[in-house]
C-alpha cells in the first residue's frame, strides 16, 4: 500500500472515545469526507506528546468533514487505565480521557488494523498517520505532527497527491538504503575497517540522484569520517559539497553550517576560514529565509562562525538577535555573554 491506493476497510474491535458521541463506528469510508487514521501507544512517549496536537486538529476540522481515528493494538484495559491518568503539565488538571474526548480512539488488540495499514505501508514507527482522502484513497502518511499542511490542502481539494506520491517513494527509498548501509558499513565499522566502510558507503550510496537523499547521505558520511578519523582534507571536502547541496534548505543549511564550526571548534577539521566563510555565507541566506525562533537559532550558527573568523563585533550583533529570537534558551544567552566579556577584556589589554 502506497499513496493512492484505495485505503482499507477498518474492522477496530474496541472504539473507546467516539468524540461525545459526534463521531460513529468507521468500517469502510464515506466519500466526500477526510479521515486520519492514526497509529499510537500507551507506551509510546511521542503518541503521548503528539495527542495535544491531534486534539487541535480534530476540533479545527471537525465541522469539515474531518474524523480521526487514533488506533492502539493493546487490551483495552491498558488503554482505559491510561485514559484515566494525569496529564503531566497540562494547564489545569485533567486527564487523558478528559484531553482525547474530542476524536475517537480505539484499541484494536488482534493487530489486523495494523497490519492492514502500518505493515502494508512499510511503515515500521509509532506515531504513524494516514491521511484519507474524499475519493477513499491514501493521500498522506507520515508523522501525525506534520500533517498540518497536508491535511489542509486535503480539506480544500488542493493537495498534490502525484507529487506526494513521489516524495513518498523517495523518503521510501531513502529508509532502505539508510538500513542496507546501517548493516554493511556498520559491520566493517564493529570490526575497525574504516578504510573498507568508508568505500562501502560510497559505494552504496554513489548512484543517488536526489539532491534530497545526496544531502542526508551526505551528512551520514560526516559522521563516518567522525569515526574512521578521516583525513581532514576528506573531512573539508564533504562539507563543502554538504554546504552547496544544503543551500536552499533553511534548515539544513543551519545543521551543516554548524556542524562546519563544532568541527573546527572540537579539532576534528583545522581552521580553515575559507570553509568556514563559505559556512557563513550559507547560513546567513538561511536567515534571509526565516522567521521566530528557527532563525534564531541559524543566527545562533552565525554568531559562532563570525567568532571562528575573529569578528567579534559581528558575532555580538548576531547573537544580540539570536537572544531576542530564542525565548529563554540559555545557550544563547550564555554565548552572548560570554562574548561580550571577552570584548571588554580585549578593551582593557
Amino acid at each position: 500500500m502506497t499513496i493512492g491506493s484505495s485505503a482499507p476497510a477498518l474492522d477496530v474491535e474496541h472504539w473507546v472515545q467516539n468524540g461525545e458521541g459526534k463521531f460513529g463506528k468507521v468500517t469502510k469510508f464515506e466519500k466526500d469526507k477526510v479521515y486520519i487514521v492514526e497509529f499510537w501507544a500507551t507506551w509510546c512517549g511521542p503518541c503521548v506528546a503528539s495527542m495535544p496536537h491531534i486534539v487541535e486538529m480534530q476540533k479545527t476540522y471537525a465541522d469539515k468533514g474531518v474524523q480521526v481515528i487514533s488506533i492502539s493494538d493493546e487490551p483495552k484495559e491498558v488503554v482505559e487505565e491510561f485514559l484515566d491518568r494525569p496529564v503531566p503539565r497540562a494547564e489545569k488538571e485533567t486527564t487523558f480521557r478528559e484531553l482525547t474526548k474530542s476524536y475517537c480512539l480505539t484499541t484494536d488488540p488482534d493487530g489486523s488494523s495494523n497490519e492492514s495499514y502500518m505493515q502494508a505501508a512499510g511503515q515500521n514507527g509509532i506515531p504513524c498517520a494516514f491521511i484519507v482522502g474524499k475519493d477513499g484513497k491514501i493521500e498522506w502518511i507520515g508523522h501525525p505532527m506534520s500533517m498540518d499542511e497536508p491535511l489542509k490542502e486535503v480539506v480544500a481539494g488542493k493537495w498534490d497527491r502525484t507529487k506526494f506520491a513521489e516524495e513518498f517513494k523517495e523518503q521510501q527509498q531513502m529508509q532502505a538504503l539508510q538500513m542496507t548501509v546501517q548493516k554493511e558499513v556498520g559491520s566493517l565499522l564493529r570490526d575497525r575497517k574504516f578504510k573498507e566502510a568508508l568505500e562501502k558507503f560510497d559505494e552504496l550510496t554513489g548512484p543517488i540522484k536526489s539532491p534530497e537523499m545526496k544531502l542526508q547521505f551526505a551528512m551520514m558520511k560526516l559522521n563516518l569520517h567522525r569515526i574512521a578519523n578521516s583525513d581532514q582534507t576528506e573531512v573539508a571536502k564533504t562539507l563543502k559539497s554538504a554546504l552547496e547541496m544544503a543551500s536552499k534548505d533553511p534548515m539544513m543549511s543551519n545543521q551543516v553550517a554548524w556542524t562546519v564550526w563544532e568541527m573546527t571548534e572540537q579539532g576534528q577539521l583545522k581552521k580553515d576560514k575559507d570553509l568556514l566563510g563559505e559556512a557563513l555565507k550559507v547560513a546567513l541566506s538561511a536567515v534571509a529565509k526565516q522567521e521566530g525562533a528557527t532563525k534564531g537559532a541559524t543566527l545562533d550558527t552565525v554568531a559562532h562562525l563570525q567568532y571562528g573568523l575573529g569578528n567579534i563585533a559581528e558575532a555580538i550583533k548576531a547573537q544580540k538577535e539570536a537572544v531576542a529570537l530564542g525565548g529563554d534558551n540559555p545557550e544563547i544567552k550564555a554565548f552572548l555573554e560570554e562574548l561580550e566579556e571577552e570584548l571588554e577584556a580585549s578593551k582593557k589589554k
